[in-house]
């Protein structure tokens, strides 16, 4: 008998919601091998009947927006307010997808006999993650499919049900056999699906450690494209002019929705010397009074961590603090066992970022207060960072924010915004070990096609168009 995974609530650990067979080697085989058989015939169908079959997917997503709101609730202890949100972008995908993003791999025409068109690579592996179980896997699995591939896709062992849930919607929008196949399972089964030499490439979200153990572990595969997005260590930098109280409520925001659980949640925060105080003040007071509870419970803010092991490596960062040169100024401690926990706040003098606590990524609600008193000094601090995915700027003056654009190295600068949420119509992506610049969103048309070049002529033989010295056909 198939070993199981079992997966309950981390909000309840009664609450049962699902078991679902484990993929051994052989079932990976196996699911590869029908994806490998339905590929000609789904590359073939073209762009029209694919993406028939996607806006039957995204009206059926629509419909039971509220069902996976709920079931992405239970599954990942997500509040419900932020579970609806999440629920309510993986019909959007679909329509971003076929409207702007086949734009990018749409037939270039140079002039003279020089083109180019685009095809599918070929069986692609989706590795989601537990965060946003169907956002984002569905951000690659849309257009994956709507280029004219097909895909095999692991759901993160903390979410197979979220997982399954949109297999089953993609069957009843008409999704042929074989075109998307789902394996179930922990390490062993995505490493199994990544290194199959059968599969083209493998889009990732999820840790540094994982995205780097999919490179080694694909070193003699090179032909296999990567497209890791790997989380961020992001930044806030708040100005002496900014509009505190909007500063503050977008800092809280990004530092403790989904709680603190998104590879985009605020980890630094860099604020002009002369307003610190106010501001650590004003953002304290929110962060003290967020509502923490059941993820289903109305008016609740931020429900618990995803799993006791998650809540066990933040508490070890926080143990950290102080041997980093922390001052602890907010540890909020919720009136529920873990994985529940309260937001974090640590100040620290001077702008060195050395310690691990400081430069690792820390996956809940903590974040670290530095000042600052230059824009060029925050500057150069929000860069002093392993990663670069995302990074925020309130001031006043466009000016000054226009100043941070290109000199931050992030994949996304806001300015006035908290550094969670991102349009689906633009890039998304981050750059060190934040990814590796293939960027998800609205292009993940590009990494999930490739070019064909053509240089093409309808004229006969022409003797003077040879060089010289060459002779003439008999």
């Amino acid at each position: 008998m198939a070993e199981l995974l079992v997966s309950t609530s981390p909000a309840e650990p009664d609450d049962e919601i699902g078991r679902f067979e484990i993929a051994d080697a052989a079932a990976v085989d196996a699911a590869v091998a029908r994806a490998r058989r339905a590929f000609p015939t789904w590359r073939n169908a073209g762009f029209e009947a694919r993406a028939k079959v996607a806006r039957r997917f995204r009206d059926a997503a629509a419909a039971a927006r509220d069902e996976l709101a709920r079931l992405i609730a239970r599954e990942t202890g997500k509040a419900l307010w932020d579970a609806q949100g999440e629920a309510a972008l993986v019909p959007a995908k679909v329509d971003a997808t076929l409207d702007a993003g086949m734009r990018f791999v749409a037939p270039i025409e140079a002039g003279a006999g020089a083109r180019a068109t685009f095809h599918p690579r070929g069986v692609l592996a989706v590795l989601g993650p537990f965060n946003f179980p169907a956002h984002l896997p569905n951000g690659h699995i849309v257009p994956a499919l709507a280029t004219g591939n097909t895909v095999v896709f692991k759901p993160s062992d903390l979410t197979p049900a979220v997982g399954g849930w949109a297999l089953r919607l993609w069957r009843q929008a008409g999704l042929p056999e074989g075109v998307l196949e789902i394996v179930q399972g922990r390490a062993e089964t995505g490493r199994a699906l990544a290194v199959h030499p059968d599969v083209d490439a493998v889009l990732f979200t999820g840790s540094y450690a994982v995205g780097r153990a999919l490179r080694e572990a694909t070193l003699d595969q090179p032909r296999k494209l990567l497209a890791l997005e790997m989380g961020g260590s992001n930044a806030i930098v708040v100005c002496a002019d900014a509009d505190l109280d909007l500063a503050a409520a977008e800092a809280a925001l990004s530092i403790a929705a989904t709680t603190g659980q998104r590879c985009s949640c605020a980890r630094r925060l860099f604020i002009g010397r002369t307003v610190a105080e106010a501001f650590t003040e004003s953002l304290m007071r929110i962060l003290r009074d967020l509502k923490i509870g059941p993820p289903l419970e109305p008016g609740v803010f931020m429900g618990p961590l995803v799993s006791k092991r998650a809540f066990e490596t933040v508490e070890r960062y926080r143990g950290l603090a102080g041997e980093a040169g922390g001052e602890r100024l907010l540890l909020v401690e919720p009136d529920r066992p873990p994985p529940y926990v309260g937001s974090g706040l640590v100040r620290f003098e001077g702008l060195t970022q050395k310690h691990p606590y400081q430069r690792d990524e820390i996956f809940g609600p903590e974040a670290a207060l530095y000042a600052f008193d230059d824009l060029d000094e925050a500057i150069a601090a929000v860069n002093d960072s392993d990663y670069g995915l995302v990074a925020s700027v309130f001031t006043r003056e466009r000016a000054r924010y226009e100043r941070c654009i290109g000199s931050v190295r992030t994949g996304l600068l806001n300015w006035n915004k908290g550094t969670i949420g991102a349009s689906g119509r633009l890039p998304f992506g981050g750059r060190g070990k934040s990814g590796n610049d293939r960027p998800a969103g609205i292009t993940a048309t590009v990494y999930c096609s490739v070019p064909q070049a053509h240089l093409e002529s309808e004229a006969g033989f022409d003797p003077a168009s040879r060089p010289p010295g060459m002779p003439k056909p008999s």
